[in-house]
């Protein structure tokens, strides 16, 4: 029986896959902070898993265009991207306490910075709770588009050279 390779963009559901449960092991089990060092590890998840793409991709195509090599990395991390948004979004949303201690700690700065009357922090709390999952869902959406273009180009300038 032959085995079918696997498409880049099923090689992106693995990595999604792969980045959402090393999240969820950092954040859960191992108590690390979502802003904090357990970024690095994801972040490090998502670029070897798109070097694996590329370089997959090179051992079957070996004298491809840097066009099809970037072609197949936009398939690999566009799907990341709307996995890790997605996961972005039900992660917020089923921990409420990450928003109430980002505002707790922007009034607590606020306070001592003493120029702040109670109505203004109370109005500034309300602008964090309103723009709080737009910006998150807007930070990892470009995060990962950009991370995976910089990659793509960069394997796909390095993989295209002829020897």
């Amino acid at each position: 029986m032959i085995m079918k390779p696997i498409s880049a963009t099923k090689k992106g559901v693995i990595i999604s896959v792969a980045l959402i449960a090393s999240s969820l092991i950092t954040f859960y089990p191992l108590q690390m902070s979502e802003r904090g060092q357990s970024q690095y590890i994801t972040l490090s998840i998502f670029i070897a898993g798109l070097v694996w793409v590329l370089y997959s991709f090179k051992q079957k195509n070996p004298s491809s265009s840097f066009k099809a090599y970037f072609n197949e990395g936009f398939k690999c991390f566009i799907v990341v991207t709307l996995l890790m948004v997605l996961h972005t979004f039900v992660f917020y949303k089923l921990n409420p306490q990450i928003l109430e201690n980002a505002i707790q700690e922007n009034n607590a700065i606020i306070q001592n910075g003493g120029n702040r009357t109670a109505m203004e922090i109370a109005e500034n709390t309300k602008k964090i709770r309103n723009i709080f999952m737009p910006m998150m869902l807007s930070i990892n959406t470009i995060k990962y588009l950009i991370l995976g273009s910089l990659i793509s180009v960069v394997c796909g300038g390095f993989f295209s050279q002829k020897n």
